[in-house]
């Protein structure tokens, strides 16, 4: 299986840029949520899928139940994964190389210690919290996007406010078969709610 680091954006005991501290079991978890578009099972090469999401800054924390004001995070990231699925070897392999990345709202990178296997992400702070890229198809085969569930180190000034943020996809058809036929089994309940396939021809 192709192994993605968690985010860059961990939580610990030492201190922020701006001095505040997090606390070492976060004490916000929120739901959020993700698209790609447009929503097909096949797409042609120089074709651009878009990954967006968006969220108020006002969220309910699934802990407590209460609305929490997450105005001025530190920052709010995570990983997006790329996947190339081989159907001969049953096998997934780094893939970000296959595709030309258009930032478009936040900003992204590759991943540090895995360079081709997607990208870090992080979120821009405005009306909302928002990301969206473009990802240019430049080469045929069957793949699999995959977000991580996002982070925050916390909200600036602020001790113990970094926060865990649970990622899904909500297209309504993910393609899944793809990812059955190619790696041989179907994918388990965390991949069918963070995952999104397709083939480019």
């Amino acid at each position: 299986m192709l192994l993605i680091t968690a985010t860059s954006f961990l939580f610990g005991a030492k201190c922020n840029k701006d001095g505040s501290k997090a606390c070492r079991n976060a004490p916000y978890s929120f739901n959020v949520t993700s698209e790609f578009t447009p929503q097909r099972e096949v797409y042609n090469i120089g074709d651009t899928i878009f990954f967006s999401s968006t969220f108020q800054k006002v969220l309910q924390n699934s802990i407590t139940n209460q609305q929490v004001d997450y105005s001025n995070s530190l920052g709010i990231g995570g990983n997006l994964a790329i996947g190339l699925l081989d159907s001969s070897n049953r096998t997934i392999s780094f893939a970000l190389s296959k595709f030309k990345v258009v930032n478009i709202f936040g900003s992204s990178s590759p991943i540090s210690n895995a360079p081709d296997g997607g990208l870090n992400i992080l979120y821009k702070e405005d009306v909302n919290y928002s990301f969206k890229l473009g990802l240019v198809c430049l080469n045929k085969g069957i793949y699999r996007f995959g977000l991580t569930d996002l982070s925050s180190q916390g909200i600036a000034g602020k001790d113990c406010t970094n926060a865990g943020f649970s990622m899904t996809v909500t297209n309504t058809n993910k393609n899944l078969g793809l990812f059955e036929r190619a790696i041989g089994y179907y994918p388990d309940a965390l991949a069918i709610k963070t995952i999104y396939c397709f083939r480019v021809q």
